[in-house]
């Protein structure tokens, strides 16, 4: 029997280990918004994102091209936190900027749509956020996370940006890293993974039927993080909950 939202929050009073599901396309601030809330809520981030950049990541070290081999480096990537920084570690490693380039970016949008890599990685999404939301608060982020991986969870929000703001800043991104790029190509690349990930047949990017809308065209991160966190705050109660500054 499938629990109405309602019930499943209910549940939660007194409970200090759930999940929070983060959705939306790429640039809308989920990545920023997704860390910051889960130090809001003395909890844990669980970036996706990051494990499907990872899987591009070695498969351009190593020049993959069939479906067979972005399944063999998904199955052998082991994924962790850094115990100090809270960072996502791969195989030990903080991969940082190295999977955040466009190059990866892209790939990584073509990793995501075979079905084997997906369900090799959403195993360990699984494995890892049930671990840690025994003890703490998890939020996830990532494309699909409340539509396919975490379905049930009792928080979802799905966190969007008309694309020009998106491309605005990753424009601006990359700008500070000295990157030189044009604002219109990067427009053009945001346009395009959105197509992509929206209308792929395996877990398509779209918002979960019961998540919150938080369009951050004109929202701050602070913002952003403030109103999600006092939307959890309202249906459970956290000693260790940050209060707002």
């Amino acid at each position: 029997m499938v629990r109405k939202k309602s019930e499943r929050l209910l549940q939660l009073k007194g409970h200090h280990g759930f999940v929070v599901a983060i959705d939306g396309p790429s640039g809308a601030g989920k990545s920023t918004v997704s860390r910051q809330l889960a130090e809001a809520l003395g909890g844990k981030l669980l970036d996706t994102g990051a494990m499907y950049r990872s899987v591009a990541y070695f498969a351009l070290k190593e020049e993959a091209l069939k479906e067979a081999d972005f399944a063999r480096i998904a199955r052998g990537l082991r994924f962790s936190t850094d115990p100090k920084t809270e960072c996502l570690l791969t195989n030990g490693e903080d991969l940082g900027h190295k999977i955040r380039s466009e190059k990866v970016s892209d790939m990584a949008s073509a990793v995501s749509v075979i079905r084997e890599v997906r369900e090799i990685l959403t195993k360990k999404q699984r494995r890892l956020a049930k671990e840690w939301s025994r003890r703490i608060p998890v939020v996830v982020e990532g494309r699909d996370i409340g539509t396919v991986v975490f379905p049930k969870v009792p928080f979802k929000f799905y966190v969007t940006a008309d694309a020009s703001v998106r491309a605005e800043r990753r424009y601006e991104q990359l700008k500070a890293r000295g990157v030189k790029v044009s604002f219109k190509k990067i427009l053009r690349q945001h346009e395009s993974r959105d197509e992509r990930d929206s209308t792929r047949k395996i877990a398509p990017l779209k918002c979960p039927e019961d998540a919150v809308v938080v369009d951050t065209s004109s929202m701050g991160v602070a913002q952003v993080v403030k109103f999600m966190r006092d939307h959890i705050k309202a249906h459970v109660t956290l000693p260790n909950i940050k209060k707002s500054s």
